[in-house]
């Protein structure tokens, strides 16, 4: 069954380069309206960490965060990615107009134990670190031109938030930077540059592959 985030987002036009097809490999529901009450300051999560522990660790997280008294939009954020395969929370807020940032903590992970969610004013909550090099961007002279040069290079999350510049229809342009690597430990070889459509009633319409750095 479609999902309030597939009817609506993926919707919208396509743009040239790549759209929001990208995203739907995130498969991440609808988040629902949330704010800054979202936000989880940690508690310790050792024992759900722990061998020892009776329950799985996204089942132990959300009991945690409910016997310390987390809002329930927190609550909620988590349980959507526990849905997802994320077990995670949100970790900090950072508004953009009627849109959002969202920084997500996830403490299983042994590696990449942050990511960043883009959250339209519908609900709509978009990973923009997976799924970061989309069908569409690979067939693009920009991404042609990068993989013959290092065909071992590929995104290395989280990406950086680089800003947003105002659209001339009142809504905003957000654009990501996302380093491209061949190992871990390994230099950049460089970043893919990314720009997410909101527009004036704050939700996400488009996405748009700008440039490999």
């Amino acid at each position: 069954m479609p999902t309030q985030f597939s009817r609506q987002v993926f919707g919208c036009a396509i743009l040239a380069f790549s759209a929001l097809a990208s995203a739907q490999a995130a498969g991440l529901p609808a988040i629902g309206p949330v704010d800054a009450r979202a936000v989880w300051q940690e508690r310790s999560l050792s024992a759900c960490r722990s061998e020892q522990s009776t329950t799985a660790p996204d089942v132990c997280l959300l009991r945690t965060m409910q016997r310390s008294g987390a809002h329930p939009q927190a609550i909620a954020a988590a349980r959507m990615l526990v849905k997802a395969n994320k077990a995670g929370f949100i970790s900090a807020w950072r508004p953009l107009g009627k849109a959002a940032l969202a920084t997500v903590t996830y403490p299983f992970r042994a590696n990449t134990n942050e990511g960043t969610l883009l959250i339209g004013s519908d609900g709509a909550a978009i990973d923009v670190d997976e799924g970061s090099v989309g069908e569409e961007d690979r067939a693009t002279p920009a991404w042609r031109a990068f993989a013959a040069a290092h065909p071992d290079a590929v995104p290395f999350a989280p990406a950086d938030f680089v800003g947003s510049t105002a659209t001339s229809d009142g809504g905003q342009s957000v654009l990501f930077s996302t380093p491209l690597i061949t190992c871990h430990a390994c230099a950049e070889d460089g970043a893919l540059l990314v720009a997410y459509t909101i527009d004036k009633a704050g939700i996400v319409r488009e996405r748009k592959l700008l440039t490999i750095k």
